[in-house]
C-alpha cells in the first residue's frame, strides 16, 4: 500500500527532499544542542569528562570559546552556542512545516483528482450497483483520511525518526551499554502493537463503508425530499439515519478503545526502561567511575528527549490505520477498470451515411436476461419509435447505441460496421439524447446549453439553438438572462422549461442520431406543446429512436417496435399495428379511452363486465 501511495509522492520528490533535510538538519542541531550540556555542567561544578567522541567533536567544534581560567566567559560562550543551534534549528523546522503542509495537500489533491477522473471513466454498470454516497464519501472522505499517512509517515514521523537516530548516535558515543539498553524498547513496543495494528485496520475499512453507507442515506433522502414529505416519511428517513449514524459511533467505539492502548503500552515499557537506565547509570557514576556525573545527566535528558519522538513513531501504525484503510478503498475504485479497458475500437465515426441496424442482440444483467435476439434496421432519416410495458427493456435498447452496455450477444452495425470497431468518444459524438430526468448542472444557463464544449460555440449560436427549443423567451426572462445560474438540478425552472433547455443542447451539438426517451411524458398540455414544437425542429434530418409513453406522440414514425420482455413481439407503422389487433392495439384502445375512466379499467375487461 505504501508502495501505491508513492507513486502520487513521486511528483513532488523536491519538496519531499527539501523536507527531509530540513528535519535531518534540526534534529542534529537538537542533539548538539543538548550535549552541550556536558561543558556547561563540567565548567559548573569544576568537574572533567573523559574524553571520548562527543567530548572531541565538542572540543573541535567550541574549543575555542572554553577557557579553564575564565568560567563565567566560557559558561556564556556556551549558552550562546546553545542559543544559536536552537535558533537555527527551529528554523528548519519552520522550513520543513511549510514544505510538508504543501506536500500532503498537493498529494491529497492529486489523490482527489486521480480517483474523480477515474470513476468518469468507469462503466455505467458500476453506477447501477454502488451507491452515491459510496462514491462521495471515497472521493471526499477517504483521500482526507489517506492525507494521515502522508502527515505522520512523510513529514512528522521523518523529523522525529532524524531525532531518533542523532540521538541514537549521540548516546552511543557517551555509553554504549546504556544505549543498548535504552534500545531495548524498539522491538518490545513492535511485538505489543502489532495485534492492535491488524484489528484496527479491519476495524476503519469497516468504518468507511458504514460512513459511506450513512452518506448515501443523507444523499438519497435530501435529492428525494418531495416524495419525502408527500408520504410523511420524515419520521421513516429519520429512523433510517439513527440507524446507520447509531452503527457508525458503536464502530468508531470499539475502534478508539483499541486506538487508545497504544499509548499506555508505549508509555509504561519506556518509562521502566528509563528507570533501568537511571539505577545502571548511577552505578556507573558512583561506584565504577565509568561515567561522569554531567555525561550521565546529559545521557538521560537524551533519552528522555528521545522518548516523545520515539512515542510517535510507535504511534505511527496505528494512526496510520485508518489511513491506509482508507486507501484500500480508494485503490478499490482506481483498480476497477475503466469502459476503455475492454475496448478494441480504433476508428472514428465520422458520421451516419446508411443507418443503424441490430443483428440478434441480447442482453443480461448479472444474468438475468434483459434483452432477447433483437434484430431490426433504422436508415438513415428514420423515426423508430419504442413501446411496451415498464421493463420490457426499451430504455437498456437505446443505451446499447452509445454502448454505455456492451450486448452480451449479436451484433450493432453503424453502416455497416461493427460499433465496437470506433473509438468511443467517436461515436458517443454522434448521438444526443434527451430524456424525461432532465440533468442540469448548477451552472450558467449559457454552459448548460453548451455543456462539455462551451468554447466551441458563440453566444449567436448558443442563443440560436435555444430559440429552436423555444426557450430564448424564458431564458432572457431570467434575471441575468444566459448568464443565470441555474441552481442544482436547474430547480429554478419548470419541467417543460428543464425540457426545453435540453432540447437546445442536444440541438446546438447537431448529432446524427437522437434518442428521446419519454421526453415529454412528464409535462402539462401547455409544456408539452412547446416542447413538442422543439421536438419536431430537433427530428429534421436525424435518425431518430423514440421511447414513447404517448402513443399520440408517434404516429408518424418509420416503425414501431413492440417489446415485451425483452422480446419484439410487434413491429410495424401505427396503422399497420392497429389493422393487426395485437399488443399495439390493445394500447392505443386504452390511451384512447373517453375522458373520466381510467387506464386501468380500460384495460380490464372482467371490471368492464361487472359495471
Amino acid at each position: 500500500m505504501y508502495r501505491r501511495l508513492y507513486r502520487f509522492l513521486r511528483p513532488h520528490s523536491g519538496r519531499m527532499a527539501t523536507t527531509v533535510a530540513c528535519n535531518v538538519g534540526a534534529a542534529v542541531l537538537d542533539v548538539f544542542s543538548f550535549t552541550l550540556l556536558i561543558p556547561f555542567l563540567d565548567a559548573i561544578f569544576g568537574t572533567q569528562t573523559q574524553s571520548g567522541p562527543i567530548s572531541r567533536l565538542q572540543e573541535h567544534l567550541i574549543g575555542a570559546f572554553l577557557r579553564s581560567d575564565d568560567k563565567m566567559g566560557s559558561l556564556r560562550n556556551v549558552i550562546l552556542v546553545i542559543l544559536a543551534a536552537v535558533t537555527l534549528k527551529n528554523v528548519l523546522v519552520w522550513l520543513s512545516g511549510q514544505m510538508g503542509a504543501s506536500l500532503q495537500e498537493y498529494v491529497t489533491r492529486d489523490l482527489r483528482n486521480a480517483v474523480q477522473s477515474h470513476v468518469q471513466r468507469l462503466p455505467l454498470a458500476y453506477f447501477t450497483r454502488t451507491k452515491v454516497g459510496q462514491i462521495l464519501s471515497r472521493i471526499l472522505t477517504d483521500t482526507a483520511q489517506t492525507k494521515q499517512v502522508i502527515t505522520e509517515a512523510v513529514t512528522r514521523s521523518i523529523q522525529s525518526l532524524a531525532v531518533v537516530l542523532t540521538t541514537i548516535v549521540a548516546l552511543f558515543a557517551i555509553s554504549w551499554r546504556l544505549t543498548l539498553l535504552a534500545l531495548v524498547i524498539a522491538p518490545i513496543l513492535i511485538g505489543l502493537l502489532q495485534p492492535l495494528l491488524r484489528r484496527l485496520r479491519k476495524g476503519h475499512k469497516r468504518l468507511g463503508n458504514q460512513f459511506g453507507d450513512m452518506t448515501a442515506i443523507v444523499q438519497e433522502g435530501i435529492s428525494g425530499i418531495r416524495l419525502v414529505k408527500a408520504y410523511g416519511a420524515e419520521a421513516y428517513e429519520e429512523e433510517r439515519f439513527r440507524a446507520a449514524s447509531d452503527s457508525y459511533s458503536k464502530g468508531m467505539v470499539r475502534v478508539t478503545r483499541i486506538a487508545c492502548l497504544a499509548q499506555p503500552i508505549t508509555e509504561t515499557v519506556g518509562t521502566a526502561i528509563a528507570v533501568a537506565i537511571l539505577w545502571i547509570g548511577a552505578r556507573e557514576v558512583l561506584l565504577t567511575g565509568a561515567m561522569s556525573g554531567s555525561m550521565l545527566i546529559a545521557f538521560l535528558i537524551l533519552v528522555m528527549r528521545m522518548l516523545q519522538p520515539l512515542k510517535q513513531l510507535s504511534q505511527v501504525p496505528t494512526v496510520a490505520q485508518q489511513s491506509l484503510a482508507a486507501a484500500e478503498r480508494l485503490f478499490e475504485i482506481l483498480d476497477t477498470a475503466p469502459e476503455t479497458a475492454g475496448a478494441r475500437g480504433t476508428r472514428t465515426a465520422t458520421g451516419l451515411r446508411e443507418g443503424i441496424a441490430f443483428e440478434q442482440v441480447s442482453f443480461a444483467y448479472d444474468d438475468t436476461p434483459v434483452l432477447r435476439d433483437v434484430s431490426f434496421s433504422a436508415r438513415r432519416g428514420e423515426i423508430v419509435a419504442l413501446v411496451g410495458p415498464s421493463g420490457a427493456g426499451k430504455s437498456t435498447l437505446v443505451d446499447l447505441i452509445p454502448r454505455f452496455y456492451e450486448p452480451t450477444a449479436g451484433v450493432i452495425r453503424l453502416d455497416n460496421v461493427d460499433i465496437r470497431e470506433f473509438t468511443l468518444g467517436s461515436l458517443r459524438a454522434l448521438t444526443g439524447i434527451v430524456s424525461q430526468d432532465t440533468v442540469l448542472f448548477n451552472d450558467t444557463v449559457r454552459n448548460n446549453i453548451a455543456y462539455g464544449a462551451a468554447g466551441r460555440f458563440s453566444d449567436k449560436q448558443v442563443a440560436e439553438a435555444a430559440r429552436a427549443a423555444n426557450a430564448d423567451r424564458f431564458i432572457r426572462d431570467l434575471p441575468a438572462g444566459y448568464d443565470t445560474v441555474l441552481g442544482e438540478r436547474g430547480t429554478r425552472l419548470s419541467g417543460g422549461q428543464r425540457q426545453r433547455i435540453a432540447i437546445a443542447r442536444a440541438l446546438l451539438a447537431d448529432p446524427p442520431i437522437l434518442i428521446l426517451d419519454e421526453a415529454t411524458s412528464a409535462l402539462d398540455t401547455e409544456s408539452e406543446r412547446q416542447v413538442q414544437e422543439a421536438i419536431d425542429r430537433l427530428l429534421a434530418g436525424r435518425t431518430v429512436f423514440v421511447i414513447a409513453h404517448r402513443l399520440s406522440t408517434i404516429q408518424h414514425a418509420s416503425q414501431i417496435l413492440v417489446l415485451d420482455r425483452g422480446v419484439v413481439v410487434e413491429r410495424g407503422t401505427h396503422n399497420e399495428l392497429l389493422e393487426r389487433g395485437g399488443t399495439y392495439a390493445r394500447l392505443a384502445l386504452v390511451q384512447s379511452a373517453a375522458p373520466g375512466e381510467s387506464s386501468l379499467a380500460a384495460a380490464s375487461p372482467a371490471r368492464a363486465g361487472q359495471r
